[in-house]
């Protein structure tokens, strides 16, 4: 160790000498003086990080008796508060239970009484060397977020589970990055919300470390939040779904304002539960996009919904955007009778119905990854260019009803190479047009050709008289017995293009008629 600061909080004032005694012995250690509370420990602290992250001590040792506040407590709002300072806690019972707890508090190690030099040394080391770690690359690279004149928000709602909610938001706020835009994506689903397992997301900061802090600084957001390779800002909802009860909506409200203070873009995952904090959320949203999808039980809990929130006087109907996911043309409820059952407006874009197109980054939790020729992207993508989120032209996806180059040159090869099977099908199709036409003439032509012959006038010529020219290959047999006369007239089919091919198709039709040269005197 070389300069490692060192604070410590201790109510015994035997450990506390023993603890000093010990930091003095450890090589490069500058212990300061052993502190009685929580209070004062939380000042001192407070009072170094205002004049800079590098007045802040490495390490913080915390004794399991601190009071007012408990141990665990204090170190998790170090965590909180300073996240570039190591904290390693002192106990007489070093069990699982207790490791565990401190971890998951945030220490970065525990140290059983009696205090031994050799475990005290090491865990001291441990934890200085992950703060100074943290310290370079928290220093140069991150600077404080930037203030925006107020950003927009978009609250999404489910109108029950499996709609498809959270994939449309985090895709609405990839959406908002990729146009340029500084973008949080805020988990309000806070018994179940999903958002780290679609994103691949593992970290202990949530919304409810916020729940306490009347002052939510630019400090305490880059603490809570998690910036996702993608580009955006992620608050995510507590992984014990219990501590969802710690975030009110007074909270919530203090959260969202200090959101959209420092962010152009802010999308809720409000989930389809209802809290006191994801009202919040929907009221004070600029757009409340509301899912849903064309079936019967997920629309009547869409209209729910919307009544709830008239009634709660959360948002107004004429104010809720429905969208509908997994649409399909065949569908029997389309998005104008989605309309006109919630009384709200529909958007213009759809999510069409492709499961297959997601179910490999949803197994990956890679939402991310999701292909830009997706037609469920395109058209979340399209719905955020339709609330604002996203210009037209800034989308990596073409927008819905619109083709991109590739498209148009695709669908023009394609139309190219069926070009001649639809000439050969008219062509034979016309073709069975000229045989039926063919069999009408024959027909015609047998009759009066019986009617010339039964009078003893030429059968033939009355035969080829109303043909027209293309019929020109003809064949006329008659024949008299029992006073009657027999006619059967042959005609060949024509061919569309004559001398192209020879279509050797002979049509006959036959007629009979009294002859009356019989009774002639």
């Amino acid at each position: 160790m070389n300069g490692v600061r060192i604070l410590s909080g201790t109510p015994d004032p035997d450990t506390a000498r023993a603890l000093t005694g010990l930091l003095h012995q450890l090589p490069g250690a500058e212990p300061g003086p052993a502190l009685p509370d929580s209070t004062t420990l939380l000042d001192v602290l407070a009072r170094a990080a205002d004049t800079g992250i590098d007045e802040l001590p490495e390490a913080v040792v915390v004794h399991d008796r601190i009071s007012p506040m408990p141990a665990l407590e204090v170190i998790r709002e170090i965590a909180l508060r300073f996240p570039a300072v190591g904290v390693v806690l002192l106990t007489a019972d070093p069990s699982p239970a207790v490791l565990s707890g401190a971890m998951d508090a945030g220490a970065r190690g525990v140290v059983a009484l009696p205090l031994s030099y050799d475990e005290l040394g090491a865990r001291i080391e441990a934890a200085a060397g992950w703060a100074v770690g943290v310290r370079r690359h928290l220093s140069p690279q991150q600077a404080a977020l930037p203030a925006v004149p107020g950003g927009t928000m978009v609250a999404v709602a489910g109108a029950k589970g499996g709609v498809g909610t959270t994939v449309i938001a985090v895709q609405l706020a990839l959406a908002a990055q990729a146009a340029g835009k500084s973008t949080a994506l805020v988990d309000l689903d806070l018994q179940g919300g999903d958002i780290a397992s679609y994103l691949d997301v593992q970290f202990r900061r949530s919304v409810a470390d916020l729940a306490d802090i009347p002052d939510v600084t630019t400090r305490v957001l880059q603490d809570a939040m998690y910036v996702h390779e993608a580009g955006p800002a992620l608050l995510l909802a507590p992984g014990d779904g219990e501590r969802g009860e710690e975030v009110t909506d007074r909270s919530a409200r203090h959260v969202l304002h200090a959101l959209r203070q420092r962010y152009e873009v802010v999308v809720v995952d409000c989930g389809t539960q209802m809290t006191a904090a994801n009202a919040v959320a929907v009221e004070t949203a600029e757009t409340a996009v509301l899912v849903t999808t064309p079936d019967v039980v997920a629309v009547r809990a869409a209209k729910r919904m919307v009544r709830m929130w008239d009634r709660l006087q959360i948002r107004k109907p004429q104010d809720v955007l429905v969208t509908v996911n997994r649409h399909t043309r065949g569908s029997e409820i389309q998005p104008s009778l989605v309309a006109r059952i919630t009384g709200t407006k529909v958007s213009a874009a759809v999510v069409p119905a492709a499961f297959r197109e997601l179910q490999a980054v949803v197994d990956a939790g890679r939402l991310q990854d999701l292909d830009n020729r997706s037609t469920v992207k395109q058209g979340v993508w399209a719905l955020a260019a339709e609330v604002g989120l996203s210009g037209a032209g800034s989308a990596l996806v073409p927008r819905r009803g619109r083709r991109t180059r590739g498209d148009q040159g695709q669908v023009a090869l394609e139309t190219l190479g069926m070009t001649p099977l639809i000439l050969l099908v008219l062509i034979l199709v016309w073709q069975a047009v000229l045989a039926g036409y063919t069999f009408t003439l024959a027909g015609h032509a047998a009759d009066q050709a019986a009617r010339a012959a039964a009078v003893g006038k030429d059968a033939r010529a009355a035969a080829v008289d109303d043909l027209p020219g293309a019929w020109d290959q003809v064949t006329v047999d008659s024949g008299k017995a029992d006073g009657m006369v027999d006619v059967t007239v042959g005609l060949k089919v024509p061919v569309l293009f004559p001398g192209a091919v020879d279509f050797p198709l002979w049509v006959h039709g036959h007629a009979s008629a009294v002859d009356e040269e019989v009774d002639a005197p």
